[in-house]
């Protein structure tokens, strides 16, 4: 944990104290980093700021302390919008951290024709659960904007694209393919390595949605169906990767 996310419902009152009782969280406050009444450790309010947590009170079921704003940190320059089959209930979890670590605009979780139904049963699919996890990630990477995150299990392909296109206008979308190009040679051939780069102006932008399906991949029809609607196939790797991996590789690829 490098960095303890503060929930309103943690709020005493309507001042800036805050009452922590999760077991998790106060064994690494004081077993791990050590802290002690009157310690600041680094902080942030959900979607808000960042700044720090002054301790105040200790005891074995809880904690008391200050919250103390500094500032309010920006999204990344452009989101990074996700349309994930789903996989493998490890595979979800190790997922969900990886975008809250790394500042993930959205998840949309579909099913796939390779999507294995049995996966549904899953309590990774509770909504505590997820957020268990985004925060879990958000806290490794000190980001405080949690990502959105929504299952669409029952409509068909067709609907949830036209859904996601109505919430969230992507000015550059994707789908993963192991015979696509590389990410870098569809971004240049687009233009947007112009654009890109330490100190330039990026925001015209917008932007990115990327589709990526189960650990077996997508089958040809469904690759046809994203190309037809004007997304690129890209490969983030010459080798066959598990889904965590390939998310992983792809963000990699995304930092500008």
């Amino acid at each position: 944990m490098n960095l303890l996310l503060c929930r309103k419902e943690w709020r005493i009152g309507n001042g800036d104290r805050f009452l922590i009782q999760e077991p998790k969280r106060i064994s690494h406050i004081t077993k791990i980093l050590n802290k002690k009444p009157g310690d600041k450790i680094k902080a942030g309010m959900l979607n808000e700021s960042l700044g720090v947590f002054v301790l105040e009170e200790i005891s074995s079921s809880s904690i008391v302390g200050r919250y103390r704003p500094l500032f309010r940190p920006r999204p990344r320059v452009f989101e990074v919008n996700l349309l994930l089959a789903v996989n493998r209930p490890p595979t979800v979890r190790k997922i969900l951290q990886l975008a809250g670590t790394w500042g993930i605009a959205s998840i949309t979780f579909f099913l796939a024709k390779n999507s294995r139904r049995e996966y549904l049963t899953s309590p990774v699919w509770k909504r505590e659960e997820m957020e268990a996890e985004l925060i879990e990630g958000m806290e490794q990477g000190k980001n405080v904007f949690f990502p959105v995150v929504k299952t669409e299990f029952r409509n068909d392909t067709r609907s949830l694209l036209s859904e996601l296109e109505t919430e969230r206008k992507c000015s550059q979308s994707f789908v993963l393919d192991r015979k696509g190009d590389s990410l870098y040679s569809v971004l240049s051939k687009n233009g947007i390595f112009t654009t890109l780069g330490p100190g330039r102006d990026i925001d015209p932008i917008g932007s990115f949605l990327f589709v990526l399906g189960p650990e077996s991949g997508l089958v040809p029809e469904e690759l046809d169906f994203w190309k037809k609607r004007g997304f690129s196939g890209i490969r983030v790797s010459k080798r066959v990767l598990r889904t965590e991996t390939a998310l992983a590789f792809l963000l990699s690829q995304l930092e500008f």
